[in-house]
């Protein structure tokens, strides 16, 4: 069994213009993602809810060194109107969303190294 290193991650939603931004953490095993909460062994803990802040956690994981995991951001795109009336033609009831997806590999003492992005496929 390869050496486990101890690593603390930080997801949660808070509220931005237009919506909310949230951020979660995935940790890829064999061919599939699994949500960083859902890791066996992981402890989860609720941070208080400050203002603007939708909910917020501190994950705690034990992992083999050399894993790839995953932070996905997702907030919403600023409005971009082109004419006063553009509202008329279509309703719009949610913002547009970008998602961000960000890769790390485990380090030595639970260091997060950067990655390469990858493409869809992985």
């Amino acid at each position: 069994m390869s050496q486990l290193e101890s690593i603390e991650l930080n997801d949660g939603e808070v509220v931005v213009a237009r919506g909310t931004r949230a951020i979660t953490w995935w940790v890829r095993k064999g061919e599939s993602w699994i949500n960083a909460r859902g890791w066996p062994g992981a402890k989860v803990e609720q941070l208080a809810a400050g203002p603007g802040t939708v909910w917020q956690c501190r994950l705690e994981l034990e992992l083999p060194l050399g894993t790839v995991l995953m932070r996905v951001e997702s907030h919403p795109v600023a409005l971009a109107r082109k004419d006063p009336f553009d509202y008329l033609e279509r309703e719009t009831r949610r913002a547009r969303r970008k998602v961000t997806r960000t890769y790390f590999k485990v380090g030595r003492r639970g260091a997060l190294l950067a990655e390469q992005a990858r493409g869809r496929s992985e």
